[in-house]
């Protein structure tokens, strides 16, 4: 088959918080045919298999991952239409809402700054600035755990809060989306000072994975977080960041259970003082989470949210 494959890979360097073991094997499919090929005769051997794009709103254990790691970044098969596109998972998400910016198609200009996969934006619909990806998806195909390729319009999907129904039950290998007319260059002022604050708010110094936790209703994160007294405090080599405490950022050595301490103790703490139950945006691929009986997939195709 084509594409590139790699034995005993070095996960960090897939990831955008630079933590993660070995990779049993990765493979860079060529196309949306070949993943689900991989996909199909991994389940006949009873081989675990895990999906990601940019790596980004990803933990990924300092254990690495077994079997076969699939990595979307070579899908970028795209092609425009009126208000429309049609593109594959692997597309970076950011490039996606500037090349529609220039088109005068409005919609995209809050995923300007989010470094992530198309087929991760679908999954955990992500969102900034006010912005989300459900309202401008009109149909997804997907891979589902038989093998299977099928395509669902939107009235098929159920969308939240950094979230999709179709995430644990299948993988997002194309999507196509739909914008409204807009004006060229008030998108693009938009996008311009959104990447400013960006710039000014989040530790783009440091390796991350974008907002660690959910925004509970009516609330902030970051608000809690920093009250609780956790803002530049840590475990090993992750820290909450001072600049922002909803990120947690990796000091140069961080490890994955590093991150998970962290992760719980900030929760405890958030819980005892507030009451509140903060919830992880972050995905963790644990290899405990993969059995042959769960016929749901457990890979993840994520980004950073914020």
């Amino acid at each position: 088959m084509a594409g590139r494959v790699e034995k005993n890979y070095p996960l960090h360097q897939l990831t955008t918080w630079k933590i993660g073991g070995p990779a049993e094997a990765v493979y860079w499919p060529q196309t949306k045919e070949d993943l689900a090929t991989v996909w199909q005769r991994a389940q006949k051997a009873d081989v675990p298999v895990w999906l990601i794009g940019q790596g980004s709103n990803l933990l990924v254990p300092d254990s690495g991952l077994p079997g076969v790691t699939l990595v979307t970044t070579s899908l970028r098969a795209i092609e425009w239409g009126n208000y429309t596109v049609q593109v594959e998972a692997g597309y970076p998400l950011a490039r996606l809402a500037q090349e529609a910016g220039e088109r005068g198609f409005s919609g995209l200009a809050f995923a300007r700054g989010i470094p992530g996969s198309v087929g991760g934006a679908v999954m955990m619909n992500a969102g900034a600035h006010g912005g989300a990806m459900a309202p401008h998806i009109a149909a997804v195909t997907a891979l589902w755990p038989d093998g299977t390729v099928k395509k669902v319009g939107k009235a098929e999907l159920e969308f939240a809060y950094r979230s999709c129904s179709l995430r644990g039950h299948a993988w997002v290998l194309e999507v196509e989306l739909m914008f409204a007319p807009g004006d060229r260059e008030t998108i693009l002022q938009e996008m311009k000072e959104n990447l400013t604050k960006r710039a000014l708010n989040q530790p783009l110094e440091k390796p991350s994975a974008g907002s660690v936790f959910q925004n509970p209703p009516g609330d902030s994160a970051g608000r809690l977080i920093e009250a609780a007294g956790w803002k530049g405090r840590g475990v090993g080599g992750a820290q909450v960041s001072t600049k922002h405490s909803n990120f947690i950022v990796n000091t140069g050595n961080a490890k994955a259970i590093d991150v998970l301490t962290l992760i719980e103790k900030i929760q405890k703490s958030v819980e005892l003082e507030f009451g509140v139950i903060l919830q992880t945006e972050v995905a963790y691929l644990n290899d405990t989470q993969y059995t042959r009986s769960d016929a749901r997939i457990k890979g993840e195709q994520s980004l950073e949210n914020n």
